[in-house]
Parts: C-alpha cells; sequence; structure tokens
C-alpha cells in the first residue's frame, strides 16, 4: 500500500510539474510566421489628456481637479483637425488618426500573410490585396509594424500648428495569445501618438460574414464621452444630467467640456440584422436590454444602432471576432464585437461578447 500510495504521489508530482513548469518559461515566438490570417482591429483615441492637472493622492492646497482636455470630435474642423488627403477606408482612417494629435476612432479587418507584409481592402469585401505595411516578430513575442494608406490621393500636407504628416505610422505591441496569437495589443510611436491604442483580433470567420453571423445572447460594455453641446436620442448634454442609470447607457456629471457615460447592458441579436429583448431581459428590475438594428458586412465589420429601455440611442461601428482564442483547446467559436461609437460628438470604445 505504501508503495503504491508513492507511486501516486510521485505520478502526482510529475503531472504537477508538466503542469506548471510552461507557466514559468519565457514565452517565445518564431517570427513572422506566428501572425498569420484575417484581424480585426480597433482603435481609439479619447482625448482624455490632463493639462495641469493634480495627480492622486496629492494634497496641495488650491490644487487644480482632473479635468480632461477639450477636444475636436473626429469630423470636424479646428486646429487638431487633419488637412491631409487620407482616404475614407478603415486602413485610412487608422493611419489618419494614429498619424495626428486629435481624437479618433476607427474599426477595420487587415490581413496578415506570415512572411512580414499587411494587406488590406479599399472596400467591405474580402479582397485584401492591397499592400498597407509590414511587421515583424521577435523571440520575445513582441510585434513591430509599418503602416501607411495607399488608397488616398493628393500629397501629404499639415497637421494642426506646426506638425506634418509622415504619411505612414509606426506601431509597437505584444501578441497575447502565442498558441492562437488571438489578439495582439500596440501602441504608436510617433510623436503625434501619444493616448492612441490598437487593439487587434482574429476575426470570426475567415470566409464572408454575413447578418447571419452575428446571433446570440450578448452582454456589452462600454464608455466614452459626449461633447459639451451635443444632442443625440434620449440624451442632452447641455445643463445636469442625473446620475441614477434608467437604462444600459448611464451618464455622469456634465462639465463644459460634455458628459461622460458609460454602458452596461445585453441583447439577443436574431440572425437577420436586429437586436431583440429576450423574456428575462423583458422582467428584469436591471432594465438593461438593449435593442436595435445590425448589418454585417461582407468582411465582418459592420454598424449598427443600439436603443436602451431609457430611449437613448447610440450608433455604433464594429468588427466580428473570435473570442476563443483566448482558450488553449477550442472546442467552440464565441463571438465578440469590438466596437466604436460614431455619432458627431460620441467619443469611446466597447465589446460585446457571446452570453
Amino acid at each position: 500500500m505504501k508503495r503504491c500510495k508513492s507511486v501516486t504521489t510521485a505520478i502526482a508530482l510529475l503531472c504537477g510539474t508538466v503542469f506548471v513548469s510552461p507557466l514559468l518559461q519565457a514565452r517565445t515566438c518564431s517570427g513572422t510566421g506566428d501572425v498569420l490570417g484575417s484581424y480585426g482591429f480597433t482603435a481609439s483615441r479619447a482625448g482624455f489628456f490632463l493639462l495641469g492637472a493634480t495627480p492622486p493622492g496629492t494634497t496641495t492646497l488650491g490644487a487644480g481637479p482632473l479635468v480632461p482636455v477639450a477636444v475636436t470630435p473626429g469630423g470636424t474642423t479646428g486646429t487638431t483637425a487633419t488637412t491631409t488627403n487620407f482616404s475614407t477606408t478603415s486602413s485610412g482612417a487608422l493611419v489618419s488618426g494614429l498619424s495626428t494629435p486629435r481624437v479618433f476612432s476607427a474599426v477595420g479587418r487587415i490581413f496578415f500573410d506570415g512572411i512580414g507584409n499587411i494587406y488590406a481592402s479599399q472596400s467591405t469585401t474580402l479582397l485584401t490585396n492591397t499592400k498597407v505595411g509590414t511587421y515583424n516578430v521577435t523571440p520575445d513575442c513582441s510585434i513591430t509594424m509599418s503602416l501607411n494608406d495607399p488608397f488616398a490621393t493628393g500629397a501629404v500636407g499639415p497637421v494642426g500648428t506646426g506638425t506634418t504628416t509622415t504619411g505612414s505610422v509606426n506601431l509597437e505591441g505584444e501578441i497575447l495569445d502565442t498558441l492562437d496569437t488571438g489578439e495582439i495589443d500596440l501602441v504608436s510611436t510617433g510623436t503625434s501618438s501619444a493616448g492612441a491604442v490598437v487593439t487587434m483580433v482574429k476575426t470570426a470567420q475567415f470566409s464572408s460574414c454575413t447578418n447571419a453571423s452575428l446571433s446570440g445572447n450578448f452582454g456589452a460594455v462600454g464608455q466614452g464621452m459626449v461633447v459639451s453641446g451635443t444632442t443625440t436620442t434620449g440624451t442632452t448634454t447641455t445643463g445636469q444630467v442625473g446620475l441614477t442609470a434608467t437604462g444600459a447607457f448611464s451618464s455622469g456629471v456634465t462639465t463644459t467640456l460634455g458628459t461622460p457615460f458609460n454602458l452596461l447592458g445585453r441583447f439577443v441579436a436574431d440572425g437577420s440584422g436586429n437586436f431583440v429583448t429576450d423574456l428575462s431581459g423583458t422582467n428584469s428590475p436591471l432594465k438593461r436590454s438593449l435593442t436595435g438594428t445590425y448589418v454585417v458586412n461582407q468582411d465582418c465589420t459592420g454598424t449598427a444602432r443600439l436603443l436602451d429601455t431609457a430611449g437613448t440611442a447610440r450608433n455604433i461601428s464594429f468588427i466580428l471576432v473570435n473570442s476563443a482564442g483566448q482558450a488553449c483547446v477550442q472546442t467552440s467559436v464565441r463571438q465578440e464585437l469590438q466596437f466604436v461609437f460614431t455619432d458627431p460628438g460620441v467619443i469611446g470604445t466597447g465589446q460585446a461578447q457571446q452570453q
């Protein structure tokens, strides 16, 4: 009995070593071939940079509050708006936003060929046959890439005051899932790039997407700011906004710069372009249900309109990706929407994961 027990203990220790030892090893990558296939990207700069703000914990008498710097929303004119003739493609929006210090958000789809080249399409089709950049993967699973906007016409011009674009941007990032390279988080390294974050995740489907590609129950979370003076359905940013949430969208205190908000809710995608409320959502005392409509493009990008029970409605652009990449063994594909708010004067990002 003792011998059997000893053998059992030895096997347990051996198994424990097998399971624990990979955690003690440094992650390694073999090269550009570790990043291959179709990836969806979301990128944004919220503009909440603090000018002369007091760090948390400071007790200096008369210290100023933490107040966001006023910004120019994307699509408007001003000192932070770009005059460069970037294309209206998703990759053009990405390069444009990273090239300037302005607020921006972008979603889209790109393709890594496994040998160091990045391709994209000029439309929402699957013809990703135009080279938009290059990339390199280091042994420690870091990644560098250079992106440009080959779809733009005209010369590269000045941006803002004393700033000139170069027509391309450089990024550095980390591959978070080395088994499936399911997610890559990056920052831009240019002088005007501070505050911008880019996330790339493998798309849920390599082949063509349709409205039927998006179905099931989803939980959504997001945050952002409505710039002062902007009015959206159900929410006016002039004056005081109540702190009590009566729907999936809840607002904070209005300042001269705008009104911060967060999103916490759930919806059911019916596979036919509609967000519907299920029975449990109807009876829930939390009133977090969302309804609306959506359109999924061929390249797995899409647009949607979210409406909560209090009447607040906001538009988003999204990319449908595969959240199952976080698992070591993929037994099923779980969908995830990474999105940005697209109403004029509304800044923010979020994600919706399948429940």
